[in-house]
């Protein structure tokens, strides 16, 4: 095994090669802005392979991959150390473009014409404080500066226009070990390329379907100049103008964030094996939002999987496979449903639902998540690391999601998710139970005795509590159900008390 492996070791090594380099369609280019991927122009820099992936090369990982797998350890097996010796370019025959340089990771920063650039709260020119904030790993206030970084340029998920100008920069950053919490550069890469997860999870990212929202406005444009041109006045002409620009503008900034980012995952798939298990799971959180690099992805991410020691980073991994949604992957995902590790449990059920596998197996494992979730960690990103929400999800994707059963999980998550770690597991997880117990809009006042037995349960639970109490998304459930949304008045709708009393 050795010799076949230090063989396929040696071919791979012109691979995973890759350099970071600029991606100019035309214009002349000139000194730092030609190392930091600008064009005279202030076109976008690219992270791009230096030779792309033959067939036989996607082969070739593979295999490795199933070398790697196929002699388990942690820390100390065959895999793990060829996994390491390559990919983390820790064999002197690497070359030297995958290698992290001396050279500043923000070199051109300045040479972005950053105050024509847009994002969510006007013009860019603040964006280089922001990374060179970042770059020192010190902050003034509350938030970090990637954090406040996030705000401006994928502001609640929102792609501006500034946010693909950065990542060249984030990308350097994040390969570059000098550097402190570099597994926030990758979240915000992640950020970047897809915008918030809640809005995808607890399935995977299509692009298709943003690249066909941006054809669709292109192919709009004549309609677009219809409106513009039966504008009654000049005032309101400028301001159809804008709008149409306006719309452009974004509709390019996410299919431009999203490319940028998946460029880049090749170059970034090396913290895979980086001595950081937040670094390493914000990795694999990554590679899971780009299937159009599962061939190569898959392969690094089952190696990653078999030797991680990271509870949370190695079921990172296992999600990951499952939003990319490679049939294939199933077998591998499912040995690990019983795992005696919880969290590998978990994210084996979690991963398993994506394809269509609904068994009682996976719904006992993800019912009691949803109860009793593991200790949350920086080692699982998905969901702000909300175990009982991502659980909640993906039993909301089988017939088991309204049983009784089911309902007192969410309700006993719901009713223990205090303080700031237990936030997102109440906020999610109620998320979930009140659009699958209280679906719809019905027409009709419904009295108590019309409702399902699972919908009285949750009224009772809800009148139980303090109205102060109420998990978001109960008042609007009760609500659209025209149920009383006052403590006092459901307590008698419930039958707990007498009118008047």
């Amino acid at each position: 095994m050795w010799t076949a492996a230090r063989a396929m070791m040696s071919r791979m090594s012109g691979v995973l090669a890759v350099t970071i380099a600029s991606s100019v369609a035309s214009g002349s280019r000139r000194g730092a802005g030609r190392r930091a991927g600008w064009g005279a122009g202030g076109r976008t820099g690219r992270v791009s392979l230096r030779q792309p992936l033959t067939r036989s090369d996607v082969d070739l990982i593979h295999e490795l991959a199933r070398l790697c797998s196929s002699t388990p350890g942690r820390g100390g097996s065959l895999g793990h150390r060829l996994f390491r010796h390559r990919i983390a370019g820790r064999n002197p025959g690497m070359p030297r473009s995958a290698a992290v340089t001396d050279e500043d990771p923000l070199t051109g920063l300045d040479d972005v014409p950053w105050a024509q650039l847009q994002h969510s709260y006007g013009m860019a020119d603040d964006v280089p404080g922001h990374l060179r904030a970042m770059q020192a790993g010190v902050w003034e206030g509350r938030f970090p500066p990637s954090a406040q970084l996030a705000n401006h340029i994928v502001h609640q998920g929102t792609r501006s226009q500034a946010a693909v100008y950065t990542v060249p920069f984030l990308v350097r950053m994040a390969l570059d070990p000098r550097l402190v919490n570099r597994h926030r550069f990758v979240r915000l890469l992640v950020d970047i390329g897809i915008g918030l997860d809640n809005n995808y999870l607890p399935n995977g990212y299509d692009p298709r379907d943003d690249r066909a929202s941006l054809a669709n406005l292109r192919g709009e444009a004549d309609d677009w100049a219809q409106w513009i041109g039966e504008a009654p006045d000049d005032e309101q002409r400028k301001e159809r103008e804008g709008s149409w620009a306006q719309a452009l503008i974004n509709a390019e900034a996410v299919v431009r964030c999203y490319d940028a980012v998946r460029e880049a995952v090749p170059a970034l798939a090396v913290l895979l094996t980086s001595d950081s298990p937040e670094l390493r799971s914000q990795t694999a959180n990554l590679l899971a939002w780009f299937p159009e690099s599962a061939a190569t992805s898959i392969p690094l991410l089952k190696a990653f999987i078999a030797d991680e020691s990271s509870p949370g980073a190695a079921a990172t991994g296992v999600v990951a496979l499952g939003l990319l949604g490679e049939p294939a992957t199933v077998p591998f995902i499912r040995r690990y449903l019983e795992s005696p590790i919880v969290e590998l449990r978990w994210a084996s059920a979690f991963a398993l639902t994506r394809f269509g596998t609904a068994s009682p197996a996976v719904v006992d494992v993800l019912t009691q998540v949803i109860a009793q979730p593991p200790e949350k960690t920086e080692t699982m990103p998905f969901l702000s690391g909300s175990y009982s929400g991502l659980a909640a999800m993906a039993l909301a994707e089988t017939s088991e999601a309204t049983t009784l059963r089911a309902v007192d999980a969410m309700l006993v998550s719901v009713a223990d998710g205090t303080g700031v770690g237990g936030f997102y597991d109440r906020y999610y997880t109620a998320h979930t139970l009140f659009t699958l117990v209280f679906p719809g809009n019905p027409g009709e006042p419904q009295s108590f005795g019309d409702l399902s037995n699972v919908q009285q349960h949750v009224v009772r639970f809800l009148a139980d509590q303090d109205e102060a109490a109420w998990p978001s998304g109960a008042v609007d459930a009760l609500r659209r159900w025209k149920v009383p949304t006052r403590h006092s008045h459901l307590r008698v709708y419930a039958g707990f008390v007498q009118a008047g009393q």
